[in-house]
């Protein structure tokens, strides 16, 4: 009934146009946004339960989800704060075909300067990518090392407390209660964001590993306290940590590499186990630099010796000959290569984002390379020229999960 009468209104404005004799001019019609367009189609979805409309949207990037929220009330209620809805979209996205596009790559400073490329850019060379500074309070200063679990990131402030930032959706980042110790502890934290399925939430692992006892504790998002756990195994004569960072989060466990081994913590149960490496110890000894991650979902290991680096993976977790080397990269000499750092990414076909340790304009530094491990050859992102420097390099998903609404509503704890 309304489009008819819009149609009527129209021939009859039409019609005494003609009359007039006064030209007719075809409006030109404006670009459509994605919310524009969905807007002038919104009257029939409205029809739709929201159930069903949620099943439709959770199927969409994270950046045309934050584009729709502004279309009506519900869906921005949707897209902003129902954490089922986020977990899904997540899981979904995880299935997805394509996943070089929904991995970005975050670089910080000590101030806590932000910059976010999409990896799928760094792999053909561009030069875009977004800047977002953010600074804390006087006198406070952010860790080295980021932990990142579902888009969360996770970073250290003052040896003594943490903060939450999701980069994705821009969230108010959250800073956690602080870990008290004794005033004659020895403190040396490193931090652990994690999803625990078992009890469906966020927690956080603190592990001290220059106490006496390598005490470690744990955070769940949501409480104001930290819990102490059993301590750390306790290591024989000769036995030490070779990696002090934050533990690495995979299949459930969360992992540390000491001198012959890993240890491996069981989510389930909180219980350690030992699980072996895929190389001897003499090869262990003569690497210049050996590492924990993960890659491509898996736990993986890179040895840096002193003409290439060897990369790793457990393709089962727990199975200790499921151990299979993924890639071994060369180093260029004339580059003055002294060590690969750290794999932070390998795409869809087979190219391989690294931070390495090399010698550049006179002076050794630490610099993003992409090695294409088909065609064998290195290329240097242009975007790091001017802003690498003191820049720690870290690589997060896509996702809608905001820990400053998790934290503020509880909505991740179990009833």
């Amino acid at each position: 009934m309304v489009s008819f009468s819009l149609r009527f209104l129209m021939a009859k404005k039409t019609a005494l146009l003609l009359r007039r004799k006064l030209p007719l001019r075809r409006r030109k019609q404006p670009d459509l946004t994605l919310t524009s367009r969905i807007r002038r189609r919104i009257e029939p979805s409205l029809h739709l339960p929201l159930d069903l409309v949620a099943e439709i949207l959770c199927r969409l990037s994270v950046k045309q989800l934050s584009q729709l929220r502004c279309v009506c009330k519900s869906w921005n209620s949707l897209i902003s704060e129902d954490c089922n809805f986020a977990k899904k979209q997540l899981r979904l996205s995880t299935t997805s075909s394509c996943q070089d596009h929904r991995h970005h790559l975050f670089l910080k400073s000590s101030q806590f300067l932000h910059l976010q490329c999409p990896i799928s850019n760094i792999f053909i060379n561009s030069k875009d990518a977004t800047i977002s500074s953010y600074y804390l309070k006087e006198g406070k200063s952010i860790g080295g090392y980021v932990s990142t679990c579902d888009g969360i990131l996770c970073y250290m402030i003052d040896n003594s407390s943490v903060l939450l930032f999701n980069p994705s959706i821009r969230s108010k980042f959250i800073i956690l209660p602080s870990l008290k110790f004794p005033e004659e502890t020895i403190t040396s934290i490193s931090y652990t964001l994690l999803y625990d399925r078992f009890v469906d939430s966020y927690k956080v692992i603190a592990f001290n590993a220059l106490s006496t006892k390598r005490e470690i504790s744990v955070h769940i998002l949501g409480t104001d306290h930290w819990r102490r756990m059993q301590d750390f195994p306790i290591l024989d004569s000769g036995q030490s940590l070779l990696d002090n960072r934050e533990g690495i989060f995979v299949s459930d466990s969360v992992n540390w590499l000491v001198s012959e081994f890993i240890v491996s913590l069981d989510l389930e149960n909180e219980s350690y186990q030992k699980l072996s490496l895929p190389v001897s110890n003499v090869q262990l000894r003569t690497s210049r630099f050996v590492t924990l991650g993960t890659l491509r979902g898996c736990l993986s290991l890179l040895l840096s010796g002193k003409c290439f680096a060897d990369v790793w993976i457990m393709k089962e977790f727990g199975n200790e000959k499921s151990w299979t080397k993924l890639l071994t990269v060369p180093y260029f000499k004339e580059w003055g290569v002294l060590r690969i750092n750290k794999v932070l990414y390998i795409s869809e076909d087979h190219q391989v984002l690294m931070e390495i340790f090399a010698k550049c304009v006179g002076e050794y530094k630490y610099m993003l390379v992409v090695y294409d491990s088909i065609n064998n050859t290195f290329q240097f992102p242009e975007f790091q020229n001017k802003i690498y420097d003191d820049m720690v390099p870290e690589v997060y998903v896509e996702s809608l999960i905001s820990p400053f609404y998790i934290v503020n509503n509880h909505s991740n704890l179990p009833p």
